[in-house]
């Protein structure tokens, strides 16, 4: 029989009123790290070094431009790129006189890229999480933003590397814990998470200590980047390959539901299953982005000419598409009728396989790449499971 009576898995006050059902969250720990697995066996087979270090690269860029954006940063995904690469050169921006909301955008990207790289090379461990290292994690995710404390609105204070010292703070109608008991709450998450190494106990810790709400303010950024290195620290996500905060970003209105649904319920289930729905579709999404590539590199090998690619380009997207979606995906490249003529030609050299359903007409890549199988395994699991499928179309 499974025991869906709701634990309390904390003492201290404030973190003990915290609720949490295990057997109603999507996934269970070894399901999650089976995923995982599936993802480094496939990494390990049909990834090339090429293709790794861009996925790496682009994790990297990705996460830190998301946690960003959860700040509602009004930098575009090229300025973001711009930033990294200064990131990545250890250089910094040049000091103004009278800075700007962007400027401090800059600022605060600047930051967060570079603690990811810092952190990427001397990871958050586990066993030396402590009340210290978070307060250094946010003092450089949070250097020097203070100073831009007149050029924007009803700004609030960081004061980089030191725990909240009052109770202003609201989240929505949520009130945080006291500030005086947020050291003793951070002693005990640190407890707990070293006697749960575990995807679910990483998920709760993020949950929990963003209800403590150890900051004045940044205290989304110190959670996401510790779940980052802390999956990490546990054997997950070994090559660096994905991460949860682009889908935190990509589904921001339902990460925000399920955050303050967690806080405001006293209920971990909320934002802990949020976690392992993102854990999942981040896993999945590699996986796709190597399938893509793949069939992109297949296409190109074709005997079709640069043109003919680029119209069939879409296909390398979906495991069949009908004919109105992949002509509507080609129409600002060719003409109607000159679409149809290189979409005959590629089913004539049997590049493209066609099927005929009533009056449907769907095509894909006839090719038969084996990580699709597992992508299809993934999708009906995930039917069974979760309530939501993003659009990645």
């Amino acid at each position: 029989m499974i025991n869906n009576a709701p634990t309390y898995p904390f003492k201290t006050g404030f973190l003990n009123n915290l609720s949490f059902y295990q057997s109603e969250l999507p996934f269970s720990n070894s399901e999650i790290i089976a995923f995982d697995k599936k993802l480094f066996e496939y990494e390990q087979r049909f990834i090339n070094l090429d293709l790794e270090k861009h996925l790496i690269a682009k994790n990297q860029f990705l996460a830190s431009y998301a946690i960003s954006k959860a700040e509602n940063s009004s930098l575009t995904v090229q300025e973001a790129q711009n930033l990294f690469t200064i990131a990545l050169d250890g250089k910094d921006l040049k000091t103004t006189k009278n800075p700007t909301q962007k400027d401090y955008d800059k600022k605060e990207f600047l930051n967060i890229a570079r603690t990811f790289r810092l952190l990427s090379q001397n990871p958050a461990l586990i066993k030396n999480l402590s009340v210290e290292n978070i307060c250094k994690i946010h003092a450089l995710l949070c250097a020097n933003l203070d100073n831009f404390e007149k050029a924007i609105p009803n700004f609030t204070q960081y004061v980089p590397g030191k725990l909240r010292k009052n109770d202003n703070i609201r989240v929505g109608n949520y009130i945080p814990a006291p500030y005086q008991i947020i050291g003793d709450g951070i002693l005990e998450l640190t407890k707990y998470l070293r006697s749960n190494p575990t995807p679910i106990g990483i998920a709760v810790f993020h949950t929990a200590l963003y209800a403590l709400h150890p900051f004045n303010n940044g205290n989304k950024r110190v959670c996401r980047i510790l779940e980052h290195f802390l999956l990490r620290d546990i054997g997950l996500n070994a090559k660096n390959l994905y991460g949860t905060s682009y889908y935190y970003h990509s589904e921001k209105p339902r990460y925000y539901k399920f955050l303050l649904h967690s806080l405001e319920r006293k209920n971990l289930n909320y934002f802990t299953g949020f976690i392992l729905e993102a854990l999942f579709y981040s896993i999945a999404t590699v996986v796709k982005a190597g399938l893509i590539a793949r069939k992109q590199e297949w296409l190109k090998s074709q005997d079709l000419s640069k043109i003919e690619v680029a119209v069939l380009l879409p296909l390398t997207r979906r495991k069949e598409t009908q004919f109105k979606w992949l002509y509507n995906k080609a129409k600002t490249k060719v003409s109607k009728q000159t679409f149809v003529n290189y979409l005959k030609k590629a089913t004539d050299l049997a590049v493209v396989q066609k099927k005929e359903v009533g009056k449907l007409t769907f095509y894909k890549l006839n090719f038969d790449f084996k990580e699709q199988n597992l992508l299809d395994e993934w999708e009906q699991l995930s039917k069974k499971r979760l309530s939501y499928t993003p659009n990645t179309s």
